[in-house]
């Protein structure tokens, strides 16, 4: 079996809860991919740590120290990135994505040739950070193959790039479906008074808010076509999480685990099971 995750910000964690209820009802998952948050949630389940352990270390390092606030000169990026880098390097060491336990890709934009750039090989955290790269929130990272950000903005669940392998069935798990965007959220409502004396609208997204958004929503259609490829989308319940909410980890985690429960039980994902 084939496991895809997507990208969804602070909805990823809902792939933690996923992972072990599949185990819990054993499923073994054979290969992995995702992109943005998605693939960082597919590699601690490719360097085949235990559930609590990739828990403890997701709370560490997106709730109780975020790394995205390391702000700077906007002339590439709101944030510098070094934050990032650093707790990818400390997470995932020298690890390359040849030598980890199961077979794992994830997927970043390459804005130079205007396509999927699919990581296969290489610095495992050099590629988790080629595809959390949004554009204007983080620096891109520039190979030789060209200037990669964010895979979600040419495919955030990459079911084909799975599917291409031929290796078994391929199973889907999408959090990015549904995104609210159309009322202020916690950060929206921060600030009032400056947002009147610059004459700003009170309700609009903040610019962290619509970068996330802008490098998801161009990868909506390309998401639905790659949704073919899989035997079976899983979609938590997860519209009124904002793609910032990071705090709500524990209840995400505890989503993504009671809806993949429900659907096994359900009988939806016998056909893996058979395989």
């Amino acid at each position: 079996m084939g496991l895809v995750l997507a990208g969804g910000g602070a909805r990823g964690f809902a792939h933690l809860g996923a992972i072990q209820a599949l185990r819990e009802y054993g499923f073994p998952v054979d290969l992995v991919g995702g992109t943005s948050i998605g693939a960082v949630m597919a590699a601690t389940c490719a360097i085949q740590i235990g559930l609590d352990e990739a828990k403890a270390l997701m709370r560490e390092a997106f709730v109780r120290n975020p790394p995205l606030n390391d702000y700077t000169l906007p002339l590439v990026a709101l944030v510098r990135g070094q934050k990032v880098d650093a707790r990818l390097m400390e997470h995932f060491g020298d690890r390359t994505i040849e030598e980890l336990w199961l077979p794992f890709f994830c997927v970043s934009s390459n804005l130079t040739t205007g396509t999927t750039h699919v990581h296969r090989q290489g610095p495992l955290w050099r590629a988790l950070r080629a595809s959390l790269a949004i554009p204007g929130l983080l620096p891109p990272v520039v190979e030789p193959e060209g200037v990669l950000v964010d895979g979600a903005m040419m495919n955030n669940l990459p079911a084909d790039v799975m599917s291409d392998l031929q290796r078994g069935p391929v199973l889907g798990i999408d959090v990015a479906r549904d995104v609210a965007f159309t009322t202020p959220g916690e950060e929206e409502k921060k600030a009032p008074l400056l947002r009147r004396l610059l004459g700003l609208p009170a309700n609009a997204p903040d610019i962290v808010s619509l970068l996330y958004r802008a490098a998801t929503i161009s990868s909506d259609a390309q998401t639905l076509k790659a949704r073919a490829h899989a035997a079976l989308v899983i979609h938590p319940p997860l519209a009124d999480v904002p793609l910032r909410g990071w705090e709500q980890f524990e209840r995400v985690v505890e989503i993504g685990y009671e809806h993949t429960r429900e659907r096994i039980e359900s009988g939806a994902l016998d056909s893996f099971k058979a395989a």
